[in-house]
């Protein structure tokens, strides 16, 4: 086994021979042969004995065992406040070395394999490694350049994320799977119609008229559909989608409160992963991402307020900057999926220190379900069919928007309205 190992290292110290690999997978893979088979033998030393199953035979666990006995000895011994240059350092005798990286070899397995697996032997080594030795121990090994694959294997994670901590490398950003979606495709609130396909186990343990744990929720699956396709810990999936630090993380507290003392929180986990599955599966993705960047410094233009408040004359100053405001706000929410108390214009009072609470109010009072009826209702249905309009403008590429008003909602109550027509406008 070791001659065969050792064959398999000179074939990957020829450049002259063709590339090994055959698909992109496995690209990565070889590419990384080294520094995965390094990262793995020493992840098999500080963490022995938990890694000695991995040792094809008494005689290479033997050889592991001596070789560790020594090096924790002199480990042991080094001056106080010297930097441990050999904790990282190859075995002397060729023997130990020989049987190390077999082990680590073992404990790779199959180059090509995807990452369940391997993540599933990987992980009780690292713990160990981790706990067992220095505190920045775990700061090295994120800091190595290996394989995807080994990258998300080792990464430490807590309820589906990264665990944040003090130490942002690069490598902590490789996604915990394989996706055929970016995190472009993913809104800042996962779709009502996600969470009524595949979160009904869930939301069914909650209070009918509790709108606030649903929100929580939508947000929280966008979180880790962003860790999914870009990895990263959740507070840097936040920043990605928009959602203040706060927010992302009263958000996951309420749904940790909820569903961790049952048991639930597999559900959760199950249920996201069939939403990356669908949408691996889909033929086309939307570019949320676009959308946000768009309309980020967007604000409806006024003669489209005006068609969208015709006839309705209960609506108290539907021409005021409240209410044009209000309602940019309630469109960019829907064209970018995202949240209203988080919308350019509420979030441009906020950063020149002025109050949010008339135009949170204003917005509050069109979305209350129980607010839905009569000239509000009407309202709000005008932008909603606005904003579907608006988005897919948007997602077909056109920086100007054709107006084409009335919309079948509202054209019945006002033939006369219908006759006009209106000039582009541009999405600035």
């Amino acid at each position: 086994m070791m001659l065969a190992l050792q064959r398999r290292i000179e074939q990957h110290l020829m450049p002259t021979k063709p590339s090994l690999a055959t698909s992109d997978n496995n690209s990565n893979s070889e590419q990384h042969f080294f520094s995965d088979l390094i990262t793995a033998a020493q992840l098999i030393r500080l963490s022995w004995p938990d890694s000695a199953r991995f040792a094809p035979s008494s005689t290479v666990a033997d050889l592991i065992a001596r070789h560790v006995a020594t090096w924790t000895a002199l480990r042991k011994n080094r001056s106080p406040g010297r930097r441990a240059r050999d904790t990282w350092a190859a075995p002397q005798g060729p023997a130990e070395c020989g049987a190390l990286l077999l082990a680590a070899d073992t404990l790779l397995g199959d180059r090509g394999q995807d990452g369940p697996a391997l993540r599933e032997r990987i992980q009780p080594l690292a713990s160990a490694a981790f706990t067992r030795n220095e505190a920045n121990t775990g700061a090295a090994f994120r800091r190595m350049d290996v394989s995807p694959d080994l990258s998300r294997a080792l990464a430490q994670r807590s309820l589906g994320f990264n665990r944040a901590g003090g130490h942002h490398h690069a490598r902590q950003h490789v996604p915990s799977r394989h996706c055929h979606f970016g995190i472009e495709h993913i809104p800042a609130l996962a779709p009502e119609t996600w969470i009524g396909a595949h979160f009904g186990d869930l939301t069914s343990l909650w209070a009918p008229g509790d709108v606030w744990k649903p929100r929580h929720l939508r947000r929280v699956v966008s979180l880790k559909l962003v860790e999914m396709a870009g990895g990263g810990t959740w507070p840097q999936c936040a920043v990605i989608l928009g959602i203040p630090w706060v927010t992302a993380q009263r958000s996951l507290t309420v749904l940790k409160r909820n569903l961790l003392p049952g048991g639930q929180w597999p559900l959760l986990d199950t249920a996201v992963e069939t939403v990356a599955q669908e949408l691996d599966a889909a033929a086309r993705h939307v570019d949320f991402a676009t959308r946000r960047r768009t309309l980020s410094t967007w604000q409806i233009p006024a003669e489209d307020l005006a068609a969208l408040t015709v006839g309705l004359v209960r609506l108290a100053d539907a021409e005021s900057s409240l209410t044009r405001t209000a309602a940019t706000a309630l469109v960019w929410a829907r064209v970018t999926q995202g949240d209203h108390l988080h919308s350019p214009p509420v979030e441009a009072l906020r950063e020149a220190k002025r109050s949010t609470k008339a135009l949170v109010s204003a917005i509050g009072q069109l979305q209350t379900p129980s607010n839905r009826k009569g000239t509000r209702l009407r309202f709000l249905q005008r932008i909603n069919e606005y904003a579907d309009g608006l988005a897919r403008a948007l997602d077909e590429g056109r920086s100007q928007l054709k107006r084409q008003y009335p919309l079948a909602s509202w054209r019945a109550d006002h033939p006369a309205f219908a006759a006009e027509s209106y000039s582009s406008s541009p999405l600035t």
